[in-house]
């Protein structure tokens, strides 16, 4: 997460879509204190990241659970008090009670009607004429041209590197067992939420305790099972890269939103194979340099499933949260 100015106000949202009738329809809630339509966001709280922050007020303005897609362009406008607001945006998709993510996030509490009083499925013509804002058309229209280009409809590809784990020179047991460090644990605790965000519905890891520890709070949250390959270790891959980057395709060619948690070692085989399935329209960039992501740092590729297999529609980066 980027460290934002002071008196800057950090807040997320998402344009929750469908289709309708066969058209594209978008939510949008209305705000009686303003008496205004715009798209359901929120502030983010303390220790909060910008995903989980979009989920939650989303459950809390509309009561629908959704999961995020691909991101869409933010927006930066003044404020009372000389502050700026900063909104980032996503697109969304409401889920199933019984996902997986669902799962793993707090319950909902019930829609404050002084707050949001109503919400409404908007065709994107009807969209144009209701909402109240211009500024908030820019991200709508991201969203149509994802959608008029066949690319809207996309699941996410996480890859996290291991929290902070403690270091080899004060761990005297087997690496693979090497735990990771109380800082780490709490990052972990917070991918939870991130996890759930992006919608999650696999788990894979290095079968080392730092990788398992760093995913293991989400597996219980959600109810999934964590499946582990060698190829992900750092012996392994040293031993073969090749083998990694064969099962890295596989992974990316299966249609589902998955977590993948490795090493700092791993990473340059990993991030070269999620980069082979860029395309000229892909949004955002991969790391370019040694250590790619920090401990705990997270990459997450919104993939769209082809014959010729997965392609990468956006791509987007989560490091670890810093204060406001």
């Amino acid at each position: 997460m980027r460290r934002y100015p002071p008196g800057t106000v950090v807040a997320a949202g998402a344009l929750v879509w469908r289709i309708h009738d066969d058209e594209l329809e978008v939510l949008a809630v209305h705000r009686p204190r303003y008496n205004d339509w715009s798209w359901p966001k929120g502030k983010l709280d303390p220790g909060e990241t910008l995903p989980a922050c979009a989920i939650r007020e989303i459950a809390e303005e509309t009561g629908k659970q959704v999961v995020l897609g691909q991101p869409l362009p933010s927006l930066r406008y003044p404020i009372a008090g000389d502050k700026t607001k900063v909104v980032k945006y996503w697109a969304a998709r409401v889920v199933s009670k019984d996902a997986h993510s669902v799962k793993a996030r707090p319950p909902v509490p019930p829609v404050d009607k002084t707050e949001i009083d109503r919400t409404a499925w908007l065709t994107i013509d009807e969209a144009h004429e209701r909402i109240t804002f211009t500024d908030d058309l820019r991200p709508l229209a991201a969203l149509v041209t994802a959608y008029e280009n066949d690319r809207l409809d996309t699941h996410a590809f996480i890859i996290a590197r291991h929290a902070r784990a403690k270091r080899r020179k004060a761990w005297d047991g087997p690496d693979l067992k090497r735990p990771i460090t109380k800082r780490g644990a709490e990052r972990a605790r917070q991918l939870v939420s991130l996890f759930a965000a992006f919608g999650a519905s696999r788990i894979t890891s290095s079968p080392a305790e730092r990788t398992m520890a760093t995913v293991r709070p989400f597996a219980e949250a959600s109810g999934l099972t964590i499946k582990t390959h060698d190829e992900l270790t750092e012996p392994g891959h040293a031993e073969r890269p090749i083998k990694t980057a064969h099962l890295l395709k596989k992974l990316l060619d299966k249609d589902v939103a998955r977590v993948v948690c490795v090493h700092r070692p791993t990473l340059p085989t990993i991030i070269e194979m999620v980069r082979a399935a860029r395309r000229w329209y892909t949004l955002g960039a991969l790391p370019r340099s040694n250590p790619y992501l920090p401990a705990g740092g997270v990459i997450v590729a919104h993939l769209q499933s082809t014959e010729s297999g997965a392609q990468v529609v956006a791509v987007e980066t989560h490091g670890l949260q810093v204060p406001l």
